[in-house]
């Protein structure tokens, strides 16, 4: 009787150390019984490697709820339908957004949502969708692991390249590198009274070129100053065949006008010019013809006279004579 009433006594205390336990654990992890919740649909688009049912929901940071389902769209194979539960207490806004991340170097996957202002409205259900979708992102983890492939083709070009690089021929060049640059250095340490002389020579000249720089600086302004010069007479001269320009212009319109009263007295002598040349030069040329005749007679007239005045002017006397005897 005793070694029984001895087991129900330690199989008592094991209860009431458990259930103490399990009051504890929920005291402290703050787990709320009688919590209501939310569904919600996040599909994802690519793998949700680390992610499982009751994997936590946290809104920045903040946990929310956990993950009640994961499973393959039917519909449509390369989509992954994921069911969250969210407390209630929690407002999902349209302008929030689910990313799947990794906790840590343990891989256990969480869901993380990101994203929603105070002003924007809260998700809804719709008439085809009777519990609420949140929309999934790429998180940056994600993308890392979609482009590893191409990273690790081109580390193994970077390898490949590195290990041409540092090939035996590369290597044996790189020793006479090293080796010409100590002869060179020698020769330098060897020269370099010689080279402190080249650069002594150097400031130097660098020296007379100042000087001679000071010197072409007056030279610099006279020059400039005669360009003023030439400046001036230059605009003087252009104001005077700007000026001559315009007497030519004023006597060029003037000749344009003589030329337009010439052309009108033209125009108005043509129809006697043409009058003269049908009709006026028949009779200038019969003028002519007479004219001609008179001139011979008067002529022949001048020499009578001056061949013999008397009978010219009083006749033929011989026969004046006769009739007197």
């Amino acid at each position: 009787m005793e070694t029984r009433a001895s087991y129900v006594t330690v199989g008592a205390f094991a209860i009431v150390l458990f259930v103490g336990g399990l009051f504890l654990a929920i005291w402290f992890g703050g787990v709320r019984l009688d919590q209501e919740t939310r569904p919600f649909l996040i599909e994802f688009q690519g793998a949700v490697d680390g992610l499982s049912t009751g994997s936590p929901v946290r809104y920045r940071g903040v946990p929310v709820g956990t993950v009640s389902d994961i499973r393959i769209d039917p519909e449509n194979v390369e989509v992954i339908r994921v069911d969250i539960e969210v407390d209630a207490e929690v407002p999902i806004k349209k302008d929030m957004y689910a990313v799947l991340q990794a906790q840590g170097l343990t891989g256990i996957g969480f869901i993380q949502i990101e994203g929603g202002t105070a002003d924007a409205e809260e998700l809804e259900p719709t008439g085809d969708r009777p519990v609420p979708r949140i929309p999934a992102r790429s998180s940056a983890l994600s993308k890392v692991f979609e482009t590893a492939p191409q990273i690790a083709d081109r580390l193994v070009v970077v390898i490949a390249r590195i290990e041409e690089f540092l090939s035996e021929e590369n290597e044996q060049n790189f020793r006479m590198l090293l080796a010409n640059l100590a002869t060179v250095s020698t020769t330098v340490a060897d020269r370099s009274d010689e080279i402190e002389a080249v650069i002594s020579g150097a400031a130097a000249s660098v020296e007379d070129l100042r000087q001679a720089a000071a010197e072409v600086g007056p030279l610099m302004q006279e020059a400039s100053a005669t360009l003023a010069t030439v400046r001036g007479t230059a605009v003087g001269l252009d104001n005077e065949v700007a000026a001559l320009s315009g007497s030519l212009a004023k006597a060029g319109d003037r000749i344009a006008s003589t030329a337009g009263e010439l052309e009108g007295m033209l125009a108005d002598a043509r129809p006697g010019m043409k009058d003269f040349t049908n009709t006026g030069l028949y009779e200038l040329t019969q003028f002519l013809v007479e004219a001609r005749f008179l001139v011979s007679n008067i002529d022949r007239v001048l020499r009578q006279i001056d061949r013999d005045p008397s009978q010219f002017l009083f006749g033929d006397r011989d026969g004046q004579v006769e009739a007197e005897q």
